[in-house]
């Protein structure tokens, strides 16, 4: 029955194009999980800081900086072992299925938006552009009331793009608009990326 389910979690794994940045391995699935084992206590923004890319016109960089996380296979899976691990779970080779399963279809990122009000993030809406390209998100997940956070308010918004649109293989410019009316603009080169 193990060699069942792993070898399904395997298929899952191998079959999952969709969500390719780097190849999905066996070998690559067990790096994501040992990084995420070993980087359990590791302060969030540090965990995501390889996966992640500074708004084009940002004066400085601090944690007000607006910026956008791609979050590759390797990420899903490093975060989900990070999270077991920091819940003190198991992390599991079928828990690599499911994760990617859940995310089939998608190129997602996590947009880190900063405003002056607690509404500003209410109306969210963005485009990926590549090339002559233009897409815009299949889903995007906004709260409606950003965090007060040191210099006005934070809110985290994930865009959900689906991958057959998207082209991995070359750079991209996600632009995303709020409520308060600001573009923010961001070059993804999502080359290198594990």
């Amino acid at each position: 029955m193990r060699s069942v389910a792993l070898w399904v979690a395997m298929m899952l794994l191998l079959t999952c194009p969709a969500l390719a940045v780097a190849p999905v391995d066996q070998n690559m699935v067990k790096a994501a999980q040992d990084y995420g084992r070993s980087k359990a206590d590791m302060p969030l923004p540090l965990f995501l800081q390889p996966w992640t890319v500074y708004e084009e016109n940002a004066p400085r960089l601090d944690d007000m900086t607006e910026r956008v996380c791609l979050y590759t296979p390797f990420l899903l899976l490093a975060s989900d072992a990070r999270d077991r691990t920091a819940a003190g779970e198991a992390v599991t080779v079928s828990d690599a299925g499911k994760v990617l399963a859940d995310y089939k279809g998608y190129v997602i990122f996590g947009v880190t938006l900063s405003g002056e009000r607690a509404d500003f993030a209410g109306r969210v809406s963005a485009n990926l552009r590549q090339g002559r390209k233009t897409f815009r998100p299949k889903l995007v997940h906004a709260p409606p009331v950003a965090v007060e956070a040191a210099e006005g308010y934070q809110a985290m918004v994930y865009l959900y793009f689906a991958s057959r649109d998207v082209a991995t293989e070359k750079p991209a410019q996600l632009t995303v608009a709020a409520a308060d009316g600001r573009k923010r603009v961001f070059g993804i080169p999502f080359a290198g990326y594990r």
